[in-house]
Protein backbone atom coordinates (compact mmCIF):
# COMPACT_ATOMS: atom_id res chain seq x y z
CA UNK A 1 0.00 0.00 0.00
CA UNK A 2 2.80 2.40 0.96
CA UNK A 3 4.73 1.61 -2.24
CA UNK A 4 1.67 2.39 -4.37
CA UNK A 5 1.35 5.84 -2.75
CA UNK A 6 4.99 6.74 -3.39
CA UNK A 7 4.82 5.48 -6.97
CA UNK A 8 1.76 7.64 -7.63
CA UNK A 9 3.43 10.61 -5.94
CA UNK A 10 6.60 10.14 -8.02
CA UNK A 11 4.56 9.86 -11.23
CA UNK A 12 2.71 13.09 -10.42
CA UNK A 13 5.98 14.92 -9.70
CA UNK A 14 7.47 13.59 -12.93
CA UNK A 15 4.44 14.84 -14.88
CA UNK A 16 4.68 18.33 -13.34
CA UNK A 17 8.41 18.43 -14.08
CA UNK A 18 7.75 17.35 -17.68
CA UNK A 19 5.14 20.11 -18.18
CA UNK A 20 7.49 22.76 -16.72
CA UNK A 21 10.37 21.63 -18.95
CA UNK A 22 8.08 21.53 -22.00
CA UNK A 23 6.83 25.02 -21.16
CA UNK A 24 10.40 26.35 -20.85
CA UNK A 25 11.40 24.74 -24.17
CA UNK A 26 8.29 26.16 -25.86
CA UNK A 27 9.02 29.68 -24.56
CA UNK A 28 12.63 29.42 -25.77
CA UNK A 29 11.58 28.25 -29.24
CA UNK A 30 9.03 31.06 -29.53
CA UNK A 31 11.55 33.61 -28.12
CA UNK A 32 9.19 34.57 -25.32
CA UNK A 33 10.79 36.13 -22.24
CA UNK A 34 10.74 34.59 -18.78
CA UNK A 35 11.19 37.88 -16.96
CA UNK A 36 9.40 41.12 -17.64
CA UNK A 37 11.46 43.66 -19.55
CA UNK A 38 10.09 47.13 -18.97
CA UNK A 39 9.82 49.14 -22.18
CA UNK A 40 11.68 52.41 -22.62
CA UNK A 41 9.53 55.52 -22.09
CA UNK A 42 6.16 53.84 -21.52
CA UNK A 43 3.06 56.00 -21.68
CA UNK A 44 1.49 53.69 -19.08
CA UNK A 45 2.82 50.81 -17.01
CA UNK A 46 1.31 48.75 -14.21
CA UNK A 47 2.66 45.61 -12.55
CA UNK A 48 0.88 42.80 -10.71
CA UNK A 49 -2.58 43.53 -12.09
CA UNK A 50 -5.50 41.29 -13.05
CA UNK A 51 -7.32 40.43 -16.26
CA UNK A 52 -8.83 37.87 -18.56
CA UNK A 53 -9.22 37.25 -22.26
CA UNK A 54 -12.74 37.07 -23.62
CA UNK A 55 -11.58 35.20 -26.72
CA UNK A 56 -13.00 31.81 -25.67
CA UNK A 57 -14.76 30.01 -22.81
CA UNK A 58 -11.53 28.96 -21.11
CA UNK A 59 -10.25 32.52 -21.11
CA UNK A 60 -13.55 33.79 -19.76
CA UNK A 61 -13.60 31.26 -16.93
CA UNK A 62 -9.91 31.57 -16.13
CA UNK A 63 -7.74 34.57 -16.06
CA UNK A 64 -5.05 36.13 -13.98
CA UNK A 65 -5.33 37.66 -10.54
CA UNK A 66 -2.55 40.06 -9.60
CA UNK A 67 0.06 38.51 -11.88
CA UNK A 68 -0.04 40.55 -15.11
CA UNK A 69 2.26 43.26 -16.43
CA UNK A 70 0.53 45.88 -18.59
CA UNK A 71 2.32 48.58 -20.57
CA UNK A 72 1.42 51.02 -23.31
CA UNK A 73 4.17 52.45 -25.49
CA UNK A 74 3.90 54.76 -28.48
CA UNK A 75 3.58 51.72 -30.74
CA UNK A 76 2.41 48.73 -28.68
CA UNK A 77 0.05 47.38 -26.07
CA UNK A 78 1.88 44.82 -23.94
CA UNK A 79 0.18 42.35 -21.58
CA UNK A 80 2.34 39.60 -20.09
CA UNK A 81 2.22 37.43 -16.99
CA UNK A 82 4.99 37.70 -14.41
CA UNK A 83 7.24 34.72 -13.66
CA UNK A 84 6.37 31.96 -12.58
CA UNK A 85 2.85 32.44 -13.95
CA UNK A 86 4.20 32.24 -17.49
CA UNK A 87 4.99 28.56 -16.99
CA UNK A 88 2.67 25.55 -17.45
CA UNK A 89 1.40 27.03 -20.74
CA UNK A 90 -1.02 29.23 -18.76
CA UNK A 91 -0.59 32.36 -20.94
CA UNK A 92 -1.34 30.31 -24.04
CA UNK A 93 -4.33 28.57 -22.47
CA UNK A 94 -5.89 31.77 -21.14
CA UNK A 95 -4.75 34.07 -23.98
CA UNK A 96 -2.93 36.45 -21.64
CA UNK A 97 0.38 37.07 -23.36
CA UNK A 98 -0.35 39.80 -25.86
CA UNK A 99 1.94 42.22 -27.65
CA UNK A 100 -0.02 44.02 -30.36
CA UNK A 101 0.45 47.23 -32.30
CA UNK A 102 -1.69 50.02 -30.89
CA UNK A 103 -3.22 50.39 -34.35
CA UNK A 104 -4.90 47.00 -33.88
CA UNK A 105 -6.71 48.23 -30.75
CA UNK A 106 -10.14 49.23 -32.01
CA UNK A 107 -11.67 50.42 -28.77
CA UNK A 108 -11.05 50.98 -25.07
CA UNK A 109 -13.85 51.59 -22.60
CA UNK A 110 -14.33 51.73 -18.85
CA UNK A 111 -16.71 49.04 -17.63
CA UNK A 112 -18.36 49.47 -14.23
CA UNK A 113 -18.68 46.37 -12.13
CA UNK A 114 -20.16 45.39 -8.79
CA UNK A 115 -16.81 44.72 -7.14
CA UNK A 116 -14.49 46.91 -9.20
CA UNK A 117 -14.22 48.74 -12.50
CA UNK A 118 -12.39 47.23 -15.43
CA UNK A 119 -11.18 48.27 -18.86
CA UNK A 120 -12.57 46.47 -21.90
CA UNK A 121 -10.21 46.45 -24.89
CA UNK A 122 -11.26 45.43 -28.41
CA UNK A 123 -8.33 44.05 -30.38
CA UNK A 124 -8.16 43.06 -34.06
CA UNK A 125 -5.52 40.44 -34.78
CA UNK A 126 -6.38 40.07 -38.44
CA UNK A 127 -8.97 41.87 -40.58
CA UNK A 128 -11.68 39.33 -39.71
CA UNK A 129 -10.52 38.00 -36.32
CA UNK A 130 -10.84 40.06 -33.18
CA UNK A 131 -11.20 39.51 -29.47
CA UNK A 132 -11.71 41.38 -26.24
CA UNK A 133 -9.47 41.67 -23.23
CA UNK A 134 -10.71 42.75 -19.82
CA UNK A 135 -8.17 44.28 -17.41
CA UNK A 136 -8.66 45.28 -13.79
CA UNK A 137 -6.18 48.09 -13.34
CA UNK A 138 -5.44 50.29 -10.35
CA UNK A 139 -5.34 53.32 -12.67
CA UNK A 140 -7.90 52.64 -15.42
CA UNK A 141 -8.38 56.26 -16.48
CA UNK A 142 -4.62 56.75 -16.94
CA UNK A 143 -4.56 53.60 -19.09
CA UNK A 144 -7.41 54.89 -21.26
CA UNK A 145 -5.68 58.26 -21.63
CA UNK A 146 -2.43 56.54 -22.67
CA UNK A 147 -4.27 54.43 -25.25
CA UNK A 148 -5.96 57.51 -26.70
CA UNK A 149 -2.79 59.62 -27.05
Amino acid sequence: MQDHFWATYAAALAWVAFVVVASVVYRRIKSKPFRIVEPDNPLFMEKWTSGRSLRNVIGRLGGARNCLFVAVTRNELIVRPHFPFNLFFLPEIYGLEIVVPRASVRGVELKSGVISDSVLINIDRFPDIGFQLELRLRAPTEFIQAMRT
